[in-house]
């Protein structure tokens, strides 16, 4: 994802967000400043739900931007490694596993789960 899109991403994230906890902790007070564009404070509610669920789905968008990026960069920094371990015939699961072993992670949900995206990773990268 290019730099801009991801600081526009940030950029609505803060908008909303003070949209969000303005309207949660000032639903449906007269003299809220939602009374000039929408003088039923019922409105209030919803536009609360609604950017709430904005802040949320946004906060999904960096969280996974975020963990792309450290699992990308994991396979980038063990560049030389990831090759030389194809040179000996070594297939991407058997390098995954490698590198996570080296992590200190053998086993469980969470290993399997860094194992799933690291091998997304591991497929993309070629010498």
């Amino acid at each position: 994802m290019p730099k801009w899109v991801m600081t526009s991403v940030y950029v609505l994230l803060i908008a909303v967000g003070i949209v969000a906890m303005y309207s949660i902790l000032n639903a449906g007070h007269p003299g809220s400043l939602l009374r000039s564009v929408f003088p039923d404070p019922s409105v209030d509610v919803y536009i609360a739900v609604i950017s709430s669920l904005v802040v949320f789905i946004l906060g999904f968008v960096v969280f996974f931007k975020r963990d792309s990026q450290g699992f990308q960069s994991l396979v980038e920094r063990n560049g030389e490694r990831v090759r030389n371990l194809r040179k000996e015939g070594k297939t991407d699961q058997e390098i995954a596993e490698s590198i996570l072993t080296a992590m200190g992670s053998h086993g469980g949900y969470k290993h399997d789960l860094a194992k799933k995206k690291l091998l997304i990773y591991l497929k993309a990268f070629r010498s």
